[in-house]
């Protein structure tokens, strides 16, 4: 690495441009006849190329000028600002630095080639004057248009570049690129030498901006220039195809839009803004079509700002990578469709870019999508979502309930997500997903008008499964795992829920943990204190580390991980921050309750605006039974009126685990909960069990 870092230092201590370099601005002459080979010519006017000349005058960019060695079979190519021009006179101001003496001694002009797109202009204009500042040119009637395909490549400033081969690290700069070959040039800091190099064996490449790397990948070396300190390798790209990410059975439907949308960029390596049609898109990842001659994509480029834009002229950012790249012949002229992955996105773009393809399947479904709220709760109340006795609840803080609602539903919030089945402008189907924990997302708040004709319920709960498959992968989401609590009897999502948990068999996939669900109340003039020998403190890493081993020997599945209590996943605070960021209220207070200084319980305090979830578990205590031996129904009184003062009332709901705890203490169970947490990196185990259950699914 010291090595690495004194090349640094060599390479980067001087930006002018010396002699030698100067001669590898072109093609060498070991290139030409790949480059000359591919080309296609038609005459261009006088008229056509001032009108060139001009606007590359206007954009303040250069035209080549290339003199040819009076002996020897080698050109240099000095770049240099054309002048307006109006008439036949064209007059360029030397851009590049140069011994005057030695190219009027040893070159004659040769011709200047000009850019145009993907193609350039080749010029030979009589020289009428030249000095260290400028060349004066009168032009010909006319000029040649050369389009050359496949090896075109571009210039390119600021790139570093490592290479290496059998553990030697060679450091230098990207010179100039293309999809199909590019060339670097890499020094030596002794005692390494060129001789290190196989020429005949792969060499891996990495580049880099500013700390950030765009590209690596394994190349086969073409040829170099034979340099001694300094060599320029031609290289060519092995792979076609990379994986970005595990391969997995259910993947994400692809959508072909019409009309299509846009991809814009600029170019990570060369600058040049590039600008591509769409041939599909899902909610992971697209893929674009461009001429084989124009090419500009390559398997493993990593282009940090993607700017997606859709027919209505909205638009939404992204980091995406260039996962693959497949030649095709159907057509007249050859074209290359190349795979993107999206690699980074905001939660908020990323939602929007679902909502568009859950409607390019089902013009009924929606993501997230604004919400009329009277439409809402009539449809929560018609369905019996909310039933009387849940109602006694929502009655007594409706008012807060329906600020938290509007919150959720229309504010975009990045912590919460809705899908919603319409038919004739009627709500018919509705799930939710929140996340709850720092990477933990909770399902809840599933219903749907009972009718035999109505599948919303099925299509929902297929979005949601949609929504967790295109999401889990990205870093902004924070979705390691997924959960939701249900009551055993509850036939449905004991059949799906329940049913895939039982199917998959293997509990550090997809788990379920009973609870007891009772209400601890308050009673000011009657509350205990805990007794003596008994205390309740913040937890420590030692506490869950017993915790860990408790639940290990008692079920072994994936409750800690999704609750966020193992030893390595217990900070929320920036899911707190999150929270606070929209208006909402979320904290999480963590007690260890010890007999004799030895952990007999885990108490989790989650504090949330009421209603979040309407069964209130998001607003409730959550107790998880270590050391049973000394706990006893008077103990978990006292502790809980030690914490009831978080809650600002005088009920709280409380989660016992394991079940059986609560009949062995005497605390009378209300209603039992299971806990059902999936591992998202798991996913296919899921969808197929669910797709033999329900043939329709989509993923």
């Amino acid at each position: 690495m010291e090595r690495v870092n004194e090349a640094a230092k060599l390479t980067l201590r001087s930006t002018e441009v010396v002699r030698d370099e100067k001669e590898f601005i072109t093609a060498t002459d070991a290139e030409t006849p790949s480059f000359q080979s591919q080309r296609i010519e038609k005459e261009i006017s006088r008229r056509q190329l001032i009108d060139k000349i001009n606007n590359l005058n206007f954009q303040d960019r250069t035209v080549n000028i290339v003199f040819r060695h009076k002996l020897y079979p080698r050109d240099l190519t000095l770049r240099a600002h054309p002048l307006p021009c109006h008439d036949s006179r064209l007059a360029c101001r030397w851009v590049d630095q140069f011994d005057f003496n030695q190219l009027s001694e040893s070159y004659t002009f040769h011709h200047l080639y000009l850019p145009k797109g993907q193609q350039f202009l080749e010029v030979v204009p009589e020289v009428r004057s030249i000095s260290e500042d400028q060349i004066l040119f009168s032009l010909p009637e006319t000029c040649r248009e050369i389009s050359v395909r496949k090896l075109q490549r571009n210039q390119c400033a600021g790139i570093i570049t490592y290479m290496f081969q059998n553990g030697a690290t060679y450091y230098g700069r990207l010179i100039d690129y293309g999809a199909w070959q590019f060339r670097v040039a890499v020094a030596t800091i002794p005692p390494q030498t060129f001789r290190w190099i196989d020429d005949d064996a792969p060499v891996t490449i990495l580049f880099t901006k500013l700390n950030t790397t765009l590209y690596s990948g394994e190349c086969r070396i073409v040829r170099h220039d034979r340099g001694l300190q300094e060599r320029q390798y031609t290289l060519e790209p092995l792979q076609r195809q990379i994986r970005r990410f595990a391969p997995r059975e259910f993947r994400t439907t692809r959508h072909a839009l019409t009309p299509p949308p846009d991809v814009s960029f600029e170019h990570p390596l060369f600058g040049k803004h590039i600008n591509l049609k769409v041939y599909d898109i899902s909610g992971c990842g697209l893929s674009v079509e461009e001429e084989e001659s124009a090419a500009v994509l390559l398997p493993g480029l990593i282009i940090p700002n993607l700017e997606l834009t859709f027919s209505d002229g909205s638009s939404l950012h992204c980091m995406a990578q260039v996962v693959y790249c497949k030649t095709h012949y159907d057509r007249k002229a050859p074209y290359v469709r190349c795979g993107l992955a999206i690699v980074d996105i905001s939660v908020e773009d990323h939602i929007r870019l679902l909502g568009v393809m859950h409607q390019a399947t089902d013009a009924h479904c929606y993501v997230c999508n604004k919400v009329d709220m009277t439409a809402l709760w009539d449809f929560f109340f018609e369905t019996g979502f909310i039933y009387p006795q849940k109602y006694e609840f929502i009655q007594a803080n409706k008012e807060h309930i329906k600020a938290t609602y509007e919150k959720l539903y229309n504010n975009s919030p990045s912590i919460a997500s809705h899908f919603i089945y319409k038919q004739n402008g009627r709500i018919m189907a509705h799930a939710a997903t929140m996340r709850f924990y720092e990477s933990s997302w909770m399902l809840h708040h599933h219903a749907a008008i009972r009718s035999s004709q109505n599948r919303g319920g099925l299509i929902v709960l297929n979005q949601s499964g949609r929504f967790i498959n295109e999401s889990h992968r990205l870093y902004a989401m924070k979705m390691d795992y997924v959960f939701c609590y249900f009551r055993p009897e509850n036939k449905f999502p004991a059949h799906v829920f329940g049913g895939s948990a039982r199917n998959i068999k293997n509990p550090k996939i997809c788990s379920l943990d009973l609870f007891a669900y009772f209400h601890h109340r308050f009673d000011s003039m009657n509350a205990k204190d805990l007794p003596g020998y008994w205390r309740l403190d913040d937890v420590g890493g030692e506490d869950l580390n017993d915790l860990h081993t408790f639940y290990e020997s008692q079920s072994g599945g994936l409750m800690l991980q999704g609750l966020h209590l193992s030893p390595d996943r217990h900070d929320c605070s920036g899911l707190i921050e999150a929270f606070r960021n929209i208006g909402l209220t979320r904290e999480r207070h963590l007690f260890a309750l010890r007999y004799r200084d030895k952990l007999s319980a885990i108490i989790m305090a989650n504090v949330a605006d009421l209603g979040l979830n309407m069964s209130d578990l998001t607003n409730a205590v959550t107790i998880i039974e270590v050391d049973p031996q000394p706990l006893t129904q008077d103990i978990i009184q006292s502790a809980l009126n030690r914490i009831v003062h978080f809650y600002g009332t005088k009920e709280v709901p409380v989660l016992l685990y394991p079940q059986t705890a609560a009949a062995r203490m005497g605390i009378e169970s209300e209603k039992s909960y299971c806990l059902w947490v999936y591992d998202t990196q798991n996913l296919d185990y899921y969808f197929k069990f669910l797709k033999r259950l329900l043939k329709f699914i989509q993923h």
